[in-house]
């Protein structure tokens, strides 16, 4: 039998040990890379995804709820306003005073006038409907933002505002209001 000498492992050709590494490699490779397996896919096309709207809409847009000229000391004055959720999506709604002016600034007439916000509920409501329920009730000037609570898409509620001047008594007591006004905005939030 013949050995190998040691010459001869050193001097084999470079060529051969790449192309046995290379066929090892190889080897490797397709063991690794010919494991067997299962593979399915479904596809669901046009999905579709949309924003929804908040919309408030309101039975006397851009002119006032009530509107109570030459107010005597006694009198009170009314107005009613319906609000509609139209968008698509359900929100809470709050009231909030705004722009409020006294003239003259002193005495302020806001502070003398009384005003009462009732939520009267669905006004297409006409049997078996709940009482309604008072919102705000106290000087004029001193009302701050109210929680109306949630109105579904589409839901409309309605509102009343009354606005009474309180008689102080006889003897010119009230003299100080005459020909005093009071000028106040309302809005109307919706908020998801």
């Amino acid at each position: 039998m013949r050995g190998i000498s040691p010459r001869s492992i050193v001097t084999a050709s470079p060529q051969r040990l790449l192309t046995a590494l290379g066929g090892l490699m190889l080897a490797t490779a397709v063991a690794v890379g010919s494991a067997a397996n299962f593979n399915s896919t479904s596809a669901t096309p046009g999905n579709l995804i949309t924003a929804g709207t908040l919309t408030i809409t309101d039975s006397v847009p851009g002119t006032s709820i009530l509107n109570a000229n030459a107010m005597k000391p006694g009198a009170s004055s009314s107005g009613t306003v319906n609000i509609t959720n139209g968008g698509n999506l359900p929100a809470t709604f709050t009231l909030a005073p705004t722009s409020l002016q006294d003239t003259p600034a002193t005495p302020p007439f806001s502070a003398k006038l009384t005003l009462q916000v009732q939520d009267l509920g669905d006004p297409a409501c006409h049997s078996g409907c709940p009482a309604p329920i008072t919102l705000y009730s106290g000087a004029l000037g001193s009302m701050g933002p109210q929680t109306l609570g949630t109105f579904v898409a589409g839901a409309t509620r309605q509102y009343t505002f009354t606005v009474t001047f309180p008689d102080s008594g006889a003897g010119g007591a009230d003299n100080a209001y005459g020909g005093a006004t009071s000028t106040v905005a309302y809005q109307w939030t919706a908020t998801q």
